[in-house]
């Protein structure tokens, strides 16, 4: 639905935007004369448009890739990649600020593979998870094309779910939450992330 949305309004006042995120770490550390090495690999964009000065939608897809290893004794890779539509309302605007309400929706695939050589055979488990969270972001107009943001973990709300299969068992998971604090802000904010969004 939000995707339909974002291909079909015709909205004069509409304006595009990119964003996204782009991550790449490696790491080498040596235990008990074991060196353990590990590399990882995330892309995801984040497509979307302003609808009039209250309304945004967009879409977030993402890929990832990771792989770690323990020389001569076993190795591990996991690939991933996943969709999230999204919709935001914008609650409060003052000055160059804005809060706005998000819904999430996301479902994303994975695939694990591991190795040991000192048992025999292959490990594969395959799991997909969905969810949907109901966050606050708050946003920072740097000019008419730049703007910061920020998910804030004050108040949350989420669904989600999860199917894994191993080959022997499959599992489902369902969980839900709803989270309000005005205690513990500084730790509380030691989580939030900020990115940005170009405008058009």
């Amino acid at each position: 639905m939000v995707v339909s949305f974002l291909l079909c309004s015709s909205n004069a006042s509409a304006q595009n935007y990119i964003g996204g995120s782009f991550n790449y770490s490696g790491s080498s550390k040596s235990v008990a004369s074991k060196t353990l090495q590990g590399t990882s690999l995330q892309v995801a964009p984040d497509i979307g448009r302003f609808i009039g000065d209250r309304w945004a939608v967009g879409i977030r897809p993402w890929i990832g890739f990771s792989l770690s290893s323990v020389k001569d004794a076993s190795q591990s890779s996991n690939f991933s990649w996943g969709i999230n539509p999204y919709a935001r309302y914008r609650l409060l605007a003052r000055h160059s600020f804005g809060l706005w309400a998000e819904a999430d929706p996301k479902l994303a695939f994975s695939q694990s593979r591991s190795e040991d050589q000192g048992r025999e055979g292959i490990s594969i488990i395959r799991s997909t998870t969905y969810s949907l969270d109901v966050v606050p972001v708050l946003t920072y107009q740097l000019n008419s094309h730049i703007s910061l943001e920020s998910r804030l973990n004050l108040f949350s709300f989420g669904l989600a779910g999860s199917h894994t299969d191993n080959g022997n068992d499959v599992q489902h998971v369902l969980s839900w939450g709803l989270k309000a604090t005005t205690k513990d802000i500084v730790d509380t904010l030691g989580d939030i992330s900020i990115g940005f969004l170009y405008k058009f």
